[in-house]
């Protein structure tokens, strides 16, 4: 019963936030460089993170993984992977198209470990990191035309999404010309999406639709080089 009532509470806040929008609608080969204890190398990266709430693909990249190797342990002690914001389209209540500009903004560096892999004399790579998702230019499609449904600016994951990926079981990571990493994450919350002064209606639709654990991410580093 609890459960019927919070997707109740959800679709009636869905409902609101589509008649405000209908309101608004008009008429019908590799180096790296060694500086003695740590190393430095970029990569090339290219994917895709699927977002299973929606059945949505995120295309990452194109973009360029900087990350620093401590040598002494193997430990990963610092990256960036900046991600170019996309948009994604969905349909919301299984019938009602969506479409959103995605963007992740890291939080903090990447960390993580190079060690031995699962194929023999072959290395493997976990790394860790944390993006905050926001969400922009939500639009839904109604009577044909897109209309901005006013999630405002500031609509985003309460607190930073945690992505872990890792190289897959039977493939390997050469830290000068890279390899496929990839893995699972959850997306929580969002909050601070208001659809104009009625505070929370636009959070409370988007958590509706939006996050969940089955989440994918699969890139592939390539191109390994030291930074000039």
């Amino acid at each position: 019963m609890r459960k019927h009532t919070s997707l109740a509470r959800a679709a009636s806040a869905l409902t609101v936030l589509l008649g405000l929008s209908m309101l608004a609608a008009p008429a019908p080969t590799a180096h790296a460089e060694d500086t003695g204890t740590t190393l430095t190398t970029l990569y090339d990266a290219q994917g895709t993170s699927t977002i299973g709430s929606i059945g949505s693909s995120l295309p990452i990249g194109p973009t360029v993984l900087t990350e620093t190797l401590d040598i002494p342990t193997s430990n990963i002690i610092d990256g960036t992977l900046p991600i170019p914001s996309q948009q994604v389209q969905f349909n919301a209540l299984g019938f009602i198209p969506i479409r959103a500009t995605v963007s992740l903004v890291q939080v903090g560096p990447i960390t993580g470990t190079l060690r031995p892999g699962t194929v023999p004399r072959s290395n493997a790579v976990t790394a860790n990191v944390h993006y905050t998702i926001r969400l922009s230019n939500v639009k839904a499609l109604i009577f044909g035309i897109w209309t901005p449904m006013f999630v405002g600016d500031n609509c985003r994951t309460a607190a930073p999404v945690d992505i872990t990926v890792k190289t897959p079981d039977g493939q390997t990571f050469n830290v000068f010309s890279g390899g496929p990493v990839a893995g699972t994450y959850t997306i929580g919350d969002f909050t601070g999406c208001s659809a104009f002064f009625i505070p929370g209606v636009g959070s409370l639709a988007i958590n509706a639709m939006v996050p969940g654990s089955n989440n994918t991410i699969a890139l592939q580093l390539s191109n390994g080089r030291y930074p000039a």
